[in-house]
């Protein structure tokens, strides 16, 4: 399948032509159709069902900050009969989970202002080195 056949297919499942696609083909086109075939990898596996996977593509699109890939995620996913309150309602999970990590990540600030900890990332990094 040729560059401009994928574009056309991309532009069908949203509903206008991908620009990050677009320009990335001009400098790399042969990476195009690798990108369409993971896509239907991931769509054909069949433990997921299909409404499932859009709402997890604009959720890990919209966690990792791309607004371009979060619109372009929602577009298919309407076009695939998800409801904008489902896709809403992944959004919020999202941020749920996001906002959680922080936790996580401050674990060892925490450990420290607790004292349950008494060496510092940078000291046990340190001793990671030896």
């Amino acid at each position: 399948m040729g560059v401009e056949e994928i574009l056309k297919k991309m532009e069908e499942m949203i509903g206008e032509k991908p620009k990050p696609q677009v320009l990335f083909a001009k400098v790399y086109p042969e990476w195009l159709e690798r990108q369409m075939n993971e896509r239907k990898f991931v769509m054909s596996l069949p433990n997921i069902p299909d409404k499932y996977k859009h709402l997890i593509m604009v959720a890990a699109a919209a966690a990792f900050g791309s607004e371009t890939c979060t619109e372009m995620f929602a577009k298919i996913a309407k076009r695939n009969e998800v409801s904008d309150k489902e896709i809403a309602e992944a959004l919020l999970i999202a941020r749920f989970a996001v906002a959680s990590t922080i936790f996580a990540t401050a674990t060892p600030a925490l450990e420290f202002l607790t004292g349950e900890k008494d060496t510092t990332v940078k000291e046990r990094r340190k001793g990671e080195d030896r």
